[in-house]
């Protein structure tokens, strides 16, 4: 966030990082949400992760000790923490404040994609209620862990690992199709098929009564 008091300075100021921030003739409010506004300040920051000198702006900001608005993109919470853990004196290295900068910001620079990304990337809708998986349809491994696209979904939408091979129940007449309630493990095959047993026992109980 570039600096304005809103003063008429009584000299031209030189030229200088803030002439190439990307927030430079922008709503200055738009930089200064409430911290409970969390939509407005991903908002700001996203504007500070394409601007080529935010880590101009976050030092100014740290060594001029701001703590209101998004500024390099660093929310006043994230400056409040480096504030603590430095002295001002530290942030005129510029060394210092891009590993400061790098690190408070890394999960948001370097997001993780999750399974449900994954999911939302891979996946495309069949007719009749069937659902696809785009490219091969065979193991794919994630953070050092190998699933089935059917694994995937019995995961997302049972909340836990699978107990054995997951396949398609028989009503399914789609091979390549992975929508979880088409899907069993061995566990609910297990159940199912017991129920099953059950019902059939209870419906000829019923026919030889009534015969």
């Amino acid at each position: 966030m570039t600096h304005h008091t809103g003063s008429v300075p009584e000299t031209k100021r030189k030229k200088d990082w803030r002439d190439q921030a990307a927030c430079r003739g922008a709503d200055n409010d738009a930089w200064f949400p409430k911290p409970t506004n969390y939509a407005g300040v991903r908002m700001a920051k996203a504007g500070c992760f394409a601007c080529p000198v935010m880590l101009d702006c976050a030092q100014y900001a740290l060594r001029t000790r701001q703590f209101e608005g998004v500024w390099g993109g660093l929310s006043e919470g994230q400056r409040n923490t480096l504030y603590k853990r430095h002295r001002t004196a530290d942030f005129d290295d510029r060394t210092v404040v891009r590993n400061a900068v790098y690190r408070a910001l890394h999960d948001e620079l370097n997001p993780t994609p999750t399974l449900r990304d994954l999911w939302d990337d891979r996946t495309y809708p069949l007719p009749g209620g069937h659902i696809g998986w785009r490219g091969d349809s065979g193991n794919f491994s994630w953070h050092g862990h190998v699933y089935t696209p059917k694994q995937l979904a019995f995961i997302l939408d049972r909340g836990h690992k699978a107990v054995g091979i997951v396949r398609r129940l028989p009503e399914c007449p789609v091979v390549e199709c992975v929508n979880p309630r088409h899907i069993a493990d061995n566990e609910e095959r297990a159940l199912r098929k017991q129920a099953e047993e059950r019902a059939a026992a209870l419906d000829a109980a019923a026919e030889e009564l009534a015969s």
